[in-house]
């Protein structure tokens, strides 16, 4: 690749870490209600430059994953009139997420309702962990503990956002051991899909798409989440199914990795029956939007359903 970001400097270019809580796993049929963006610039500590709940103009879902209620967002601003502050944020930055293929399909499709074209260069720092020999995919939270970041999962958006970006510094103390500089570089150690991204350029400024800055926001960004070993059991399971079924690709590894989540949490079976419901029904929504289920997405179903029946209970069981 000769264009984009691929000839950049990793540890010359601005990089925002994102995160969103969304009401589902598939965008437009699922919003998001909050999002954190975390900026890190060459040579400074990461700093949150952003941060609001998001009014999804829906019925609340996944609240017992998240603890948003409809009450929350109700006087939250709408994605559309944030659009302009998110661009700004991430202007001329590398976008990263923990969990990229979640939240980069829910970023595009929330600026696309807000007319921005776009498709920034963007990486994933879970699956940076394997690039750079690390270690293999695993949740936020067991990342930030084998690295020493001090993080405790919440979903919050913000405090998940930090931790990423925390986590980015000792991933990129890393990279530069091993002499890895340019994002071409960072393409040539493994093959990902979102390395096809640094052949994009990053967000210009908001104003060359219309939009208008927003001050509005409703922040949980010191909100200290209650504790709830229910919600924090549901929350490290469907973080465990999120993360194998980011890429669609589950492997006998994964498998496992979900069905020790599950035994540690201790999950009722009707828990585990929502959870796993709404992870196929996503997946499926996701896969008829465009009106077409060709055989490759048809096995990706069925080796979904099947893992889902490994791990207890698949739909139509």
């Amino acid at each position: 690749m000769t264009t984009g970001i691929s000839s950049l400097r990793i540890a010359d270019t601005p990089v925002a870490v994102i995160d969103f809580e969304t009401t589902g796993l598939t965008p437009g049929y699922d919003r998001v209600v909050e999002v954190s963006i975390v900026r890190i610039d060459p040579g400074s500590k990461p700093r949150v430059v952003f941060d609001t709940l998001v009014n999804p103009a829906r019925p609340m879902a996944a609240t017992e994953i998240h603890g948003i209620t409809d009450a929350d967002v109700a006087k939250a601003p709408r994605f559309q009139d944030i659009a302009g502050e998110v661009v700004a944020a991430t202007k001329d930055c590398v976008i990263a997420a923990y969990n990229v293929y979640f939240d980069i399909k829910f970023l595009n499709f929330e600026l696309s309702n807000a007319g921005v074209a776009h498709d920034p260069p963007h990486f994933c720092l879970m699956y940076l962990r394997t690039m750079l020999g690390l270690g293999s995919r695993c949740k936020l939270e067991e990342a930030c503990r084998q690295h020493g970041v001090d993080y405790a999962a919440s979903h919050v958006a913000a405090h998940d956002a930090l931790a990423a970006g925390l986590l980015f510094g000792n991933y990129l103390a890393e990279i530069n051991r091993q002499g890895v500089s340019t994002f071409a570089d960072l393409a040539d150690l493994k093959s990902y899909k979102f390395n096809n991204s640094f052949a994009c350029l990053p967000f210009p400024d908001p104003s060359v798409f219309g939009l208008r800055r927003f001050e509005g926001v409703v922040s949980r960004a010191g909100f200290a989440a209650p504790v709830d070993p229910v919600r924090q059991a549901i929350a490290a399971y469907w973080d465990a199914l999120k993360t194998v079924l980011s890429d669609l690709e589950i492997t006998d590894e994964e498998l496992a990795y979900v069905l020790a989540e599950r035994q540690r949490g201790g999950l009722k079976e009707e828990q585990i029956r929502v959870l796993h419901t709404r992870a196929f029904a996503s997946v499926m929504s996701q896969f008829a939007s465009d009106q077409w289920l060709d055989d490759r997405e048809t096995r990706k179903l069925r080796r979904l359903h099947n893992c889902l029946a490994q791990l207890g209970w698949a739909p139509g069981q």
